[in-house]
């Protein structure tokens, strides 16, 4: 029998309150409402450092500053990525062991990411899955992914490179050495693809968050039930955001 989870979708929202909501969400489950999430995600255009990294070695301000991109830093590590309006973001929040989530991590990275996989597949897209946390297209990287724990509870979390502006994310972070900026943007896009390139065009974003819903629900024997947030976690979030608006937040490495 389908046990059944709530699908939030939070629609366009500024970096920092995405990255406020993920703690939020996070923090609710760990509170013990049990309120397994699979949240959808639509960005403006932003830089998104990993938790443990280093503002100053990562990102070209002044380009984000010209060409307003927003810069924030997430609750989990990894890389920076750049992320706009034709990148889908996706998140499942839930508890340890929960029906339909393994209990070992790399079995628990390769199931989710099944779930891009079958969304994918619907389009004709063969894509497979590549230990430890992504999902490729015939060797070129179309999902990323990525997760963090706290008590019983976890995020993991990931993105469908819908379509993509790979000029504009060459200048927003930092490359080694100015001269190498080509080199990078040229090596950058023969392992990464999306969807655009796949298909001729960019599907709605909306058909794809539809596919893409149906494939978790498949993978995890899951009845979805569209809900908002709740009173508490509205609350939650007033509380967090001044802190991820923060300077202190962006630059806390």
């Amino acid at each position: 029998m389908a046990v059944k989870w709530r699908l939030l979708d939070t629609g366009a929202l500024d970096a920092a309150n995405n990255m406020a909501l993920e703690k939020v969400l996070l923090d609710s489950c760990v509170g013990g409402a049990r309120l397994n999430t699979l949240h959808l995600l639509e960005f403006k255009p932003c830089v998104l450092l990993g938790y443990s990294q280093v503002l100053s070695d990562e990102v070209n301000e002044d380009f984000c500053m010209e060409n307003g991109i927003e810069i924030n830093r997430r609750i989990s590590g990894g890389g920076c990525i750049y992320m706009d309006a034709g990148t889908l973001g996706w998140e499942i929040i839930a508890k340890k062991g929960e029906q339909g989530i393994p209990g070992n991590l790399q079995d628990m990275y390769g199931k989710l990411c099944g779930g891009v996989v079958l969304a994918l597949s619907s389009y004709g897209i063969e894509a497979s899955y590549r230990p430890l946390n992504d999902v490729e297209v015939r060797g070129r990287k179309i999902s990323g992914t990525g997760g963090a724990e706290q008590g019983d509870s976890f995020i993991f979390h990931g993105t469908i490179l819908v379509d993509f502006n790979a000029e504009i994310m060459a200048g927003a972070l930092k490359m080694p050495v100015k001269k190498q900026r080509y080199k990078h943007l040229s090596g950058f896009m023969t392992r990464t693809v999306c969807m655009r390139e796949l298909l001729g065009c960019a599907p709605p974003i909306f058909e794809v968050k539809a596919r893409l819903v149906d494939a978790f629900a498949e993978i995890l024997d899951t009845e979805f039930e569209p809900s908002g947030l709740t009173q508490a976690e509205r609350d939650a979030l007033d509380v967090e955001l001044p802190l991820f608006r923060s300077p202190e937040w962006v630059n806390y490495r």
